[in-house]
């Protein structure tokens, strides 16, 4: 353990700051919060060493252990439930949901109950609920869907 207080006799600020950076950095390409809190808390004592240039290696590095912990642990307890869930959005991967009440224009005549429609620029495979068989042009209103199959019944006015 000497050797490791040895080795940081003669750390200055920016050192700690590098590191700091580093494991944010790290961070950065993997979002998983766990090298975000030992980056900050290094920034820490980048920063207590730069006002306290008298640190001892072993106060330093106690800090940056116990600030680690500490912040880490801090964020998994107290972090809102949203930021740390492992489960996705309920909408992820769902783009058909967001249509939902939208109008859309028969982009190709509905036989047997299904065809095509227009919201925006894209065109959807889409089927009626009821069975109907909107003509082209017509409009309609997304009422749900099935994978990417729309779901739509006719605009009533």
């Amino acid at each position: 353990m000497q050797w490791l207080f040895e080795s940081f006799r003669d750390v200055q600020p920016w050192h700690w700051l590098a590191i700091g950076a580093i494991l944010v950095g790290i961070e950065i390409v993997s979002p998983t919060f766990y090298f975000l809190w030992p980056g900050l808390a290094a920034g820490v004592v980048g920063v207590a060493l730069y006002f306290f240039p008298a640190l001892s290696p072993q106060s330093q590095i106690i800090l940056f252990a116990v600030l680690a912990v500490l912040t880490t642990v801090g964020w998994k307890r107290f972090a809102p439930a949203d930021w740390t869930s492992a489960e996705p959005h309920p909408t992820l991967n769902r783009r058909t949901v967001h249509y939902v009440g939208r109008r859309a224009r028969v982009a190709e005549s509905f036989s047997g109950g299904r065809g095509a429609v227009l919201i925006d620029d894209t065109r959807w495979s889409a089927i009626t609920d009821d069975g109907s068989d909107p003509a082209l042009g017509e409009m309609v209103t997304v009422t749900g869907s099935d994978g990417s199959i729309l779901k739509v019944v006719r605009k009533v006015d």
